[in-house]
Parts: structure tokens; sequence; C-alpha cells
């Protein structure tokens, strides 16, 4: 490809409001509208979005009850988010289209299968495709709670990007939880001589997150950085600039970089 590809991951918190059934931060939408035009002349974008408020409560309600009705409500769910994020992507002008999870990607006994061909073709001709967290299909569980971060993880393979950017409700990795604690400090790298004692310090998120949170989010992205090369970048969503620059040049102000 004649531009490198960038995996871009809007955080759930930041997209919705965890804490409130299937609400939608439009001002985050807009925001995230923005970096894309200022970024997709000079990249080629996968984006990718987590569940936030439509998808977590919907697994929270049903996993224990009825697998079917479980994966069934969970893909209404992540299809209505997708559908809003990407009908207002084009509306403001970009090419972006939708990549149903569960239809590029399932589980078997085997491991993962992942359809990745028609998002190559999608970023060769200049698409924005926009895949996303959900319950894709397990031929042995009935379904798995599949994570933007496992997906990026899963086609990195295939589609070697040239960096993942997870733009958050938070703006960095803290040491603690800044909301709680003003004296948290920015942890500005992580990499394999750190990683151990950073893990110790994350936890879940704040509201109901069935995929983990943060601390699962750096793991993967170590996973990633080890395995293949790929550096991720942690940035705030309200910092457009640092999110702009992330993408275009791997460089931020704040945030924090997970290397190998």
């Amino acid at each position: 490809m004649d531009k490198e590809v960038v995996f871009v991951k809007i955080g759930g918190s930041y997209i919705t409001n965890k804490k409130t059934p299937f609400t939608i931060n439009y001002r985050a939408l807009e925001k995230i509208t923005d970096i894309l035009m200022n970024t997709i002349q000079d990249k080629r974008i996968l984006l990718g979005h987590g569940g936030g408020s439509f998808a977590h409560p919907i697994v929270e309600a049903f996993s224990r009850k009825e697998k079917r009705k479980a994966i069934t409500m969970c893909q209404w769910a992540t299809r209505w988010l997708n559908k809003i994020i990407v009908d207002h992507l084009i509306q403001r002008g970009l090419n972006a289209v939708s990549a149903q999870t569960s239809m590029v990607i399932y589980r078997s006994s085997n491991g993962f299968s992942v359809n990745y061909k028609p998002l190559i073709i999608a970023l060769r001709n200049n698409l924005v495709p926009v895949i996303y967290g959900e319950c894709i299909h397990d031929d042995k569980g009935v379904y798995y709670v599949l994570s933007t971060e496992e997906i990026f993880r899963l086609l990195t393979p295939y589609i070697k990007p040239e960096r993942i950017v997870f733009v958050e409700k938070v703006d960095a990795v803290y040491d603690k939880d800044p909301v709680k604690y003003g004296d948290a400090k920015v942890i500005p790298i992580i990499n394999k001589e750190n990683s151990t004692r950073i893990l110790k310090l994350l936890g879940g998120s704040a509201g109901i997150d069935v995929t983990g949170g943060m601390l699962t989010k750096i793991r993967i992205a170590l996973d990633i950085a080890r395995e293949y090369g790929v550096p991720s970048i942690i940035v705030g969503g309200e910092n457009t600039s640092d999110v702009v620059n992330a993408i275009k040049y791997g460089r931020f102000k704040r945030g924090t970089l997970i290397t190998w």
C-alpha cells in the first residue's frame, strides 16, 4: 500500500456513557470525526470501537441465562452503536464502511479463524472499515465476547499496522486512578523493563466492563508489541492534536507508549 495502515480504537467509555445503558457521547463522536478528517489523507485507517454502554450491560444481563438470547441481543446492541458511528462518519463526508466482527472472526475448537481479505480490499480502496467489540460465534460455547483489542491482535499478522492508537476517556495510563487521586502520575512508556511492575498497579475500569478494562488493554498491547513489533499509544480523546499526531507520526505530548 502507498500509505501505512494505522489501527485506531475509540474506547467504549469515551464514545458512550458506560454507566447509563445505550447512551452515546455525540461530542466525542464529533471529535473523532474531526480527527479522522485530519489524518485520512496521510494514513489508511482501520477504525475500531468498544461496545461501551450498548454491549456490556446486555452481556451482563443475559450471560447467565440463555446463550442464544445473549448473542442475539449483544449483536443487536453492537450493530446499533456501530450504525450510529458509521452513519455519522458518512454524513461528514468520510468513506466509512461497517465491518460486522462476527462475520469476520469466529471461534472454533482450533482457535480463531479470521476472514481478513475484505478489510484489506477496503483499505486499499481508501475506505475506512469500522469494526467493533462483539459477541462472536463460538462452535463450542455458542458465543464468545471479543474485545476490540483482541480483534486488533488477531488482525495484526495479516494487516500489519504501523502502530495502534487507543483513543480513551483518560489521556494516558496512570500509576493510580486519576479520578480518585489528585497525585496520580502519568506512565509515559510501558515496555519489557517495567511491564511486570506496571501491570500490578492496574485494575478494572469504572462501570460495567466484561472485557477487562485497562489491565487487559495493556496486556494485549504488550503481546502485540512483543510478537509483531507493533507499538501502541494511549491518548485522550479530548486532546485532539495529540491524537492526530499519534496517528500521523507516533508522537504525542501527553499519553503512554506501549512497546517492547
